[in-house]
């Protein structure tokens, strides 16, 4: 008889442990957050126009992506997004470094996710990789939401510390 008290003591508790840890993992959203930069393929480069650059090269150029996936939104209430964008963030350093780009971004609040997606051509001519990523420190991502239960979180992303360069 003691066996199965114990055993029935056990099982609740680990029983109650699971679903609490399931409960309290649910209410922070999974925040997957990219800047990658990479050289131009042949192909890349053959769009870049290059009128007003002296002697361009492919290598003055360099591709930036920038990602940001949210999920798990679910059990948040009052969620905010803020996210610069990448022209802002580079004419804040220097004017005609951003060369061209597009981006896209769906965050409805009736919806479990958010997404943004940004693609640049950056004009990185004297710019090393210790330039870029200081350029990229002065941005912020920031989220921020309250649980179901009342409880405010915030997380804060600096860009210079998370962007990764690829050849």
């Amino acid at each position: 008889m003691k066996k199965i008290i114990i055993t029935i003591i056990f099982i609740c508790t680990f029983l109650i442990t699971s679903v609490w840890s399931i409960v309290k993992t649910d209410n922070i959203p999974e925040i997957n957050l990219k800047v990658n930069v990479s050289s131009l393929t042949d192909e890349d480069y053959s769009y870049v126009g290059t009128t007003g650059i002296d002697n361009p090269t492919k290598d003055d150029f360099k591709n930036i992506k920038f990602t940001l996936d949210i999920k798990n939104l679910g059990r948040v209430v009052n969620r905010k997004i803020t996210v610069p964008t990448m022209k802002r963030v580079l004419d804040s350093y220097e004017l005609n470094r951003y060369w061209f780009g597009s981006l896209s971004s769906q965050d409805n609040l009736s919806e479990n996710f958010a997404m943004y997606n940004e693609e640049l051509v950056l004009y990185s001519r004297n710019l090393d990789e210790q330039a870029i990523r200081n350029i990229f420190s002065t941005a912020e991502v920031k989220v921020s939401w309250t649980t179901k239960e009342g409880s405010f979180e915030e997380r804060m992303f600096n860009l210079g510390d998370i962007i990764l360069f690829h050849e």
